[in-house]
């Protein structure tokens, strides 16, 4: 099998003038998109522990007796952490975006075709992540719709 490429076989792709004005453009969009996802991503992290520390509160004392209540301090740690990896797990697809956004523009102001296809191995990367995430997100819920489904079968055959 040969595993080489035959340029007498390939066509070259000319980027246009207004090729150039479309990418620029997207590059804007993506570099703003990008900033407000940084931006969302730092309130996650400063929500989770505003969270974290409301639930820790809320569940420090016992509601029967003013004794501590261990489980309190456990639910304001979860909610630090879940928020926390949450803002982690939206940090790579906003950094491929952002990446994109600033490489497209320097490739274009310096004339560099090998910045250029990095930009373009940017954004690739970055739909692959969110592919891979949605894929990871409804299997999920089908997940989910299985469990309640069996859930609820099983409440009905109790009754």
């Amino acid at each position: 099998m040969n595993t080489e490429f035959s340029n007498s076989n390939q066509k070259n792709l000319e980027i246009t003038h207004v090729t150039k004005l479309v990418f620029l453009e997207t590059a804007k969009w993506a570099k703003f998109l990008a900033i407000l996802g940084f931006v969302g991503m730092g309130i996650m992290v400063i929500m989770g522990f505003f969270m974290g520390a409301i639930m820790s509160s809320l569940g420090s004392l016992s509601s029967y007796s003013n004794t501590p209540n261990p489980f309190g301090m456990i639910g304001g740690v979860f909610f630090v952490i879940l928020y926390l990896a949450i803002a982690l797990i939206y940090y790579f697809p906003i950094k491929y975006l952002y990446d994109f956004s600033t490489k497209v523009k320097k490739a274009f102001e310096i004339q560099d075709q090998m910045l250029f296809n990095d930009a373009i191995l940017k954004l690739k990367a970055h739909y692959k992540y969110i592919g891979i995430l949605m894929i990871i997100v409804f299997s999920f819920y089908i997940l989910m719709m299985i469990i309640s489904i069996i859930g609820g079968m099983a409440a009905a055959a109790m009754n």
